[in-house]
C-alpha cells in the first residue's frame, strides 16, 4: 500500500485553503466579465503533452483481473427490471441535463464556483469539441470494398483504440432507454461504442483540489480527440460513425456498465476494475458489425457493500448505504440536491473518487487483499480515507469530516429541482443544426 506522499503539510494545506478563498473571493467578478463559457475555444493554452500533472497515463489496461470469491459475487453488470425500465421511459424519457436545468449555465449556477480550473481548462476542452463537431459535419465513410469478418474488424478496432491511447473500449448495441430525448434519431447504427480514458493518477489523489479537477477536464479534451479519430478510422473501413461529445447525448455509464467496463459504485459513479471511477467515458454509435461485449460481475458492488467509506467519508452526506430501484435499476441513487453545491463549491470535490479504494489501488489489489484476510484495503487508514478541506483548510481523517453549512448548500438565486421530469417551456425547441452536432453548450 502507497505511504503518505499525497498529505499535505501545513503550509500546503494553507496555501490549499487560500487559493480557494481567493477563487471565492474572485468570482463575484469572474461570473460577469469571463467569456461565455461555450466561447473559450479561442484562448490559447500550452500542449497537454507540456502539463505533466494534468495528462492520462494514454496506455491500453492490460492487467488480468481474476474472478471474484464467492461471497462478492452478484449479478453481471447490475440488476435491471426491463419492464419497469422500458415504462420509466415512456413516462418520463430522460433529457439533457443541462436543458433539463438550464439553470446550470447561469450566473448564480453554484459550478461557475469551478472558474479556476474551467479558465485553463475549457478551451482545450472546447476545441476538441468543435474538431468533433467538425467531423460529424463534413467527414463521410470511405466506400466499403468487401463485406468485413465481425471478428477481425473488433479485433482491429481494439488494436486502433491502443494505439490512440484509450485505456479501454466496449461494444454494446444501442438502447434508446439510456438516449436523451432531445437526441432521438443522432444515432448512426444500432451499435455503441463505449471509449474509456484514465485521468492522472497522482492529481487524482490530491481531491478535493483545482488540480485534480484540472485533470479531469484535461482528459476528456484528450478522450474526445481518441475518439473522433477511431470514427475516423471506423469512417476509412467503409462505416458510418458518430461521437456523441464527453457531455454526451446519452447516460454513458448504463452503456459502459453493459459493455462490460465495469460496475456501478454506491457513489454512482463507474468502478473500473483498473481505475475505479479515476476515468472518463465517451459513447459513439456506429453501423458497422462489430462483436458485442458483456455485462462482467467483477465483485464490485460486493466490494462496495463491504467498503462503504464513500458512504461515510461523502462531506455533505449525499451518497446512502443501501440501492433501492430507480426507473427499473438497482442502485444507489444520491441526494443531488446535497452533492451538486457542495461539488460546485469545493473545487470539484470527488473525496467518494479520492477514498475508494477501487480507484486508489485497483480492484485486483483489492480482491486480493479480501481473499487473505477479509478486509478491504486501506479501510480506517489516514491514507486512503483522509482528505483535506480548502474551505477551511483543515485535514480530516477517518471518522471525521467537515461542517456543511447552509452556505455550501443554498445557493441564492439557484433554483435546482431533482425531482424534475420535462425541461421548462422556454427551453422546448427543436434543435437547430449545429446544436445537434453535440449536447448543448458544447
Amino acid at each position: 500500500m502507497p505511504g503518505d506522499r499525497y498529505a499535505r503539510n501545513a503550509i500546503q494545506r494553507w496555501a490549499h485553503h487560500t487559493g480557494h478563498r481567493l477563487s471565492d473571493l474572485l468570482y463575484p467578478l469572474m461570473r460577469h466579465t469571463l467569456p461565455y463559457r461555450p466561447k473559450m475555444w479561442w484562448i490559447p493554452t500550452l500542449p497537454v503533452a507540456l502539463h505533466r500533472r494534468r495528462r492520462s497515463p494514454a496506455r491500453p489496461w492490460t492487467e488480468p483481473v481474476a474472478p471474484p470469491p464467492e461471497e462478492l459475487k452478484t449479478v453481471p453488470g447490475v440488476k435491471l427490471d426491463p419492464v419497469a425500465q422500458q415504462k420509466a421511459m415512456e413516462e418520463a424519457p430522460l433529457h439533457d441535463f443541462i436543458r433539463l436545468n438550464p439553470e446550470m449555465r447561469g450566473v448564480h449556477s453554484p459550478t461557475g464556483r469551478m472558474w479556476v480550473s474551467l479558465l485553463s481548462t475549457s478551451p482545450r476542452v472546447q476545441r476538441a469539441a468543435r474538431r468533433r463537431a467538425g467531423f460529424t459535419r463534413g467527414s463521410k465513410p470511405a466506400e466499403r470494398k468487401a463485406a468485413a469478418d465481425p471478428a477481425a474488424l473488433t479485433a482491429a478496432l481494439r488494436g486502433e483504440a491502443a494505439r490512440l491511447g484509450l485505456s479501454a473500449i466496449g461494444i454494446t448495441h444501442y438502447d434508446k432507454k439510456y438516449n436523451f430525448a432531445e437526441y432521438y434519431g443522432l444515432n448512426v447504427g444500432d451499435t455503441i461504442i463505449v471509449g474509456i480514458l484514465e485521468q492522472n493518477y497522482d492529481s487524482t489523489q490530491t481531491a478535493p483540489s483545482i488540480r485534480a479537477e484540472k485533470a479531469a477536464l484535461t482528459t476528456y479534451a484528450e478522450l474526445e480527440d481518441c475518439m473522433r479519430l477511431l470514427a475516423t478510422w471506423i469512417h476509412a473501413q467503409g462505416y458510418k460513425a458518430r461521437p456523441e461529445g464527453f457531455v454526451g447525448e446519452s447516460m454513458n455509464i448504463p452503456y459502459a456498465v453493459q459493455a462490460g467496463l465495469g460496475q456501478l459504485g454506491l457513489n454512482g459513479q463507474l468502478l473500473s476494475p483498473h481505475a475505479g471511477s479515476r476515468a472518463r467515458l465517451h459513447v459513439m454509435s456506429t453501423d458497422a458489425p462489430f462483436v458485442h461485449d458483456e455485462p462482467v460481475d467483477y465483485g464490485i458492488e460486493g466490494v462496495c457493500d463491504e467498503c462503504q467509506i464513500c458512504v461515510r467519508r461523502c462531506p455533505p452526506g449525499a451518497i446512502p448505504a443501501a440501492r433501492k430501484d430507480s426507473r427499473g435499476v438497482l442502485k444507489a441513487k444520491l441526494n443531488t440536491k446535497r452533492c451538486l453545491p457542495v461539488m460546485g463549491k469545493t473545487a470539484g470535490c470527488s473525496v467518494c473518487m479520492k477514498t475508494c479504494p477501487v480507484q486508489r489501488f485497483g480492484l485486483p489489489a483489492v480482491l486480493a487483499e479480501f481473499e487473505a484476510t477479509g478486509q478491504i484495503l486501506g479501510k480506517g487508514t489516514d491514507d486512503l480515507e483522509g482528505y483535506d478541506w480548502p474551505v477551511d483548510g483543515k485535514h480530516y481523517g477517518p471518522g471525521q469530516k467537515p461542517r456543511i453549512g447552509p452556505e455550501l448548500i443554498e445557493t441564492p438565486g439557484f433554483d435546482f429541482d431533482p425531482n424534475r421530469t420535462e425541461p421548462p417551456s422556454d427551453t422546448k425547441k427543436d434543435l437547430s443544426s449545429d446544436e445537434r452536432l453535440g449536447a448543448l453548450g458544447y
